[in-house]
């Protein structure tokens, strides 16, 4: 077993600032992944409400979850960032890497 970390963080953009969400969101994702220990990171938009977003981080562990969350705090984008959402994250969690989770080391689509 891995000693990898899944972050799963969803949360929803206010309405109006939905035009601003991917300029602000590239700027974020580009400083973030300078961060150690994160190994990828993506984001989902929901098919049903499109204010709704799931991001999900995979990090070298635990520990280096923690600390990048603490870090994320920091970074110069983070305030334009969290401006734009509707409030906090609607839901925030750690999860243990397991053998089953082979979706996340796919490089292709079929």
């Amino acid at each position: 077993m891995s000693d990898r970390c899944i972050q799963i963080i969803a949360f929803t953009i206010k309405p109006d600032s939905l035009d601003d969400f991917d300029a602000i969101k590239a700027a974020v994702a580009a400083e973030a992944h300078a961060l150690p220990g994160l190994l990828s990171s993506t984001t989902q938009r929901s098919m049903t409400e499109p204010s709704a977003f799931v991001d999900t981080m995979v990090w070298e562990s635990q520990e280096a979850a923690v600390a990048g969350l603490e870090a994320f705090e920091s970074l110069s984008t983070t305030p334009a960032f969290m401006g734009l959402m509707a409030g906090p994250p609607t839901f925030s969690g750690l999860f243990a890497w397991s053998a089953g989770d082979r979706a996340l080391e796919l490089t292709g689509a079929r």
